[in-house]
């Protein structure tokens, strides 16, 4: 007779097991030309939504355009984060140039996902999206070491968090009212 034992499995994969599987799956051809936006969660599986609509991309972009040209350093879209909760893309992200420093090994290789948060990530909301989804999205973002991260409504309104919670204003060096009035202006 024979016992099978059980072993203990972990409450999720670690963040660099989360990144490996990220890897993996950009290499899988069958989801390279998906019709949809990808993330993976806690556990490694894959979870989809709808592609984002022409006005979250150009939220984004704009976003992305204003924050270079007001905080300096890098800033772009779409960038995939480790967090404690899977791998999750950051619909904006601006870098300083001490990150950017700090990680050009991983930009330089080409690395599919970063495994420490940008000092600002941001998520767009759009139709598809609860506020309570994007919520717990940019807690994960300052879990995964961001200095704040934004949730930018769907009528433009921004709303900051830090590791504190929510704040009325940002602690970067920008006014919040010059953003909102940039993006209600496309």
């Amino acid at each position: 007779m024979s016992a099978v034992t059980a072993t203990a499995s972990p409450e999720s994969l670690s963040k660099q097991q989360l990144a490996k599987r990220w890897a993996q799956i950009l290499q899988d051809p069958v989801l390279r030309n998906l019709p949809y936006r990808i993330e993976v969660n806690k556990w490694g599986h894959i979870e989809m939504m709808p592609p984002p609509s022409p006005m979250h991309m150009r939220v984004a972009t704009t976003l992305a355009i204003l924050l270079r040209e007001q905080l300096g350093g890098t800033a772009f879209t779409e960038s995939a984060i480790a967090t404690a909760s899977g791998v999750r893309i950051a619909d904006v992200v601006c870098c300083s140039d001490a990150y950017m420093t700090r990680h050009s090994a991983a930009f330089k290789s080409w690395e599919p996902s970063l495994v420490e948060a940008p000092e600002l990530c941001i998520e767009v909301m759009s139709p598809s999206n609860l506020y309570a989804e994007l919520r717990e999205k940019v807690m994960l973002y300052l879990a995964a070491g961001a200095r704040e991260a934004w949730i930018v409504s769907s009528d433009l309104t921004i709303d900051v968090y830090d590791a504190t919670g929510r704040r009325s204003t940002s602690a970067l060096q920008l006014d919040l009212a010059v953003l909102v009035a940039a993006l209600r202006a496309l």
